[in-house]
């Protein structure tokens, strides 16, 4: 039986640490997969980086591509209310009326 590793979540994670350990171990990094230590470094490290903290896709130029999009969008980033969640909200806004 081939073991093969599951794709990475298309919407941004609510854990940052589990994200990263999860793109290291599909990297094939033996040498951080193998490390427990390594990774227990990691996941404090991104711990303690402040939740209000803006992510790459807060400077995303994408589109919205749809009603549950846009909320899945709103759901990212509000804690930090950026211009990513402001352009969610009227998407959705516009959507309903």
């Amino acid at each position: 039986m081939c073991h093969e590793t599951p794709a990475l979540p298309v919407r941004a994670p609510h854990n940052l640490a589990m994200a990263a350990t999860v793109r290291l171990w599909q990297a094939g990094k033996r040498w951080v997969a193998d490390d427990p230590v390594i990774l227990r470094q990691l996941a404090d490290g991104l711990r303690a980086l402040p939740a209000g903290c803006p992510t790459a896709h807060c400077r995303s130029r994408d589109p919205i591509r749809g009603y549950a999009h846009a909320h899945q969008v709103m759901d990212v980033h509000a804690a930090h209310r950026c211009p990513r969640y402001e352009a969610a909200a009227a998407y959705a806004a516009e959507v309903r009326r």
